[in-house]
């Protein structure tokens, strides 16, 4: 074959690298973590591949040459064992499907590749290093792909060993140099995002979610209550005393209560609550398709748990109780200013009357 057709393998790699880049960097930020983001970056590599082996080189009748091992060797880092799995699996069927002489050898490539570039993932980083160093060492595991030559005539993979067999591994190495350089660049910047967009949107001291994004889900909140009638409802508290505990004890043991009182809240609410600092010593928790009863049990609870918390000054035992004005929204026209203002309407009714306890607003 001569060097056009190397050049335009190389061209079409290249194309397949920009979409798989483009493709996984919307993937990641969709889904950041667990088996879905595998399966996901699985069936993105698994159809690339397909992709790849619609449009590939072909060297002869049945041979033919794509990015697929780039992609299976690189497959472990992206999308662990479950990714890998997916996209040899998709892979291997689509080979069988496309057919020719080399069908069964591409089948058993495409694993073995997947098989090789996963033990190189388990291997320890300092052992393989990082950067271009992994990069070479995986492009070396694309060799693997190279068992297919034993499915074939032997006039066949003479041929190949004298025509293909360089440029094919020439190909692989440089594609894999790219694709891990630019995933791995995106998977950086996605990070880095990620961690600037949630600093901005927590409290430095609680770790707990600020206004801002109680804002924003409590008109998520209103918003289904005017339209599929949901009720939600707000739970307003206020450390009592606070003032006397930083003249007492310090304003650093002062921060030390409000954040362990963040934490007994974040273990007692639902995934689906937004607790959130609103400010000074008052938590605000969001609870979305709650009505005024579930969310007065809520309430209480919260008010038990941080009733029974100890903290410790030195050697002193220290208990802090928290007043609680709780509200509801069920009517359509009923905005989330609206609620928080009538939830902190019973908040100074619970401290009027005593403190350490939970007053209920009518529905807002």
């Amino acid at each position: 074959m001569e060097i056009d057709a190397h050049l335009v393998s190389l061209i079409r790699v290249l194309g397949q690298v920009a979409i798989i880049v483009y493709a996984y960097s919307w993937v990641i930020r969709i889904v950041d973590r667990g088996p879905l983001k595998s399966v996901a970056v699985g069936l993105l590599f698994g159809l690339i591949g397909m992709l790849s082996m619609a449009d590939p080189i072909q060297w002869m009748p049945g041979v033919i040459q794509d990015g697929r091992s780039i992609l299976l060797v690189l497959a472990p880092i992206y999308g662990g064992l479950l990714g890998t799995v997916v996209a040899a699996a998709m892979m291997g069927l689509f080979r069988f499907m496309v057919g020719g002489v080399g069908a069964i050898g591409g089948v058993v490539g495409i694993f073995i590749v997947a098989f090789a570039g996963y033990m190189l993932s388990l291997l320890p980083r300092k052992w393989i290093g990082t950067g271009w160093k992994r990069s070479a060492l995986l492009g070396l595991g694309t060799c693997t792909s190279l068992v297919v030559l034993a499915f074939l005539p032997w006039a066949v993979v003479r041929e190949l060993l004298l025509s293909a067999t360089l440029p094919t591994v020439v190909v692989n190495i440089l594609g894999v140099f790219l694709l891990s350089d630019l995933l791995g660049r995106e998977q950086y910047r996605i990070g880095i995002q990620r961690a600037l967009e949630n600093e901005a949107s927590l409290d430095p001291l609680t770790r707990l979610p600020n206004r801002r994004v109680l804002q924003r889900e409590g008109d998520r909140c209103c918003k289904e209550a005017g339209i599929r009638r949901i009720p939600f409802s707000i739970i307003m508290l206020d450390i009592d005393h606070f003032k006397k505990i930083n003249d007492s004890w310090g304003h650093s043991f002062g921060d030390t209560v409000l954040a362990r009182v963040a934490d007994v809240i974040r273990r007692t609410v639902r995934k689906t609550d937004i607790a959130a600092r609103y400010g000074g010593e008052e938590i605000v928790v969001l609870l979305p398709n709650t009505d005024l009863r579930a969310a007065a049990t809520v309430a209480e609870k919260i008010r038990r748990d941080i009733e029974a918390t100890v903290l410790m000054f030195g050697q002193e035992a220290i208990r802090v109780t928290v007043s609680i004005g709780t509200a509801c929204s069920l009517e359509p026209t009923t905005d989330f200013k609206h609620v928080l203002e009538t939830a902190d309407k019973a908040l100074y009714r619970a401290k009027a009357a005593g403190r350490n306890r939970v007053e209920l607003a009518d529905a807002a």
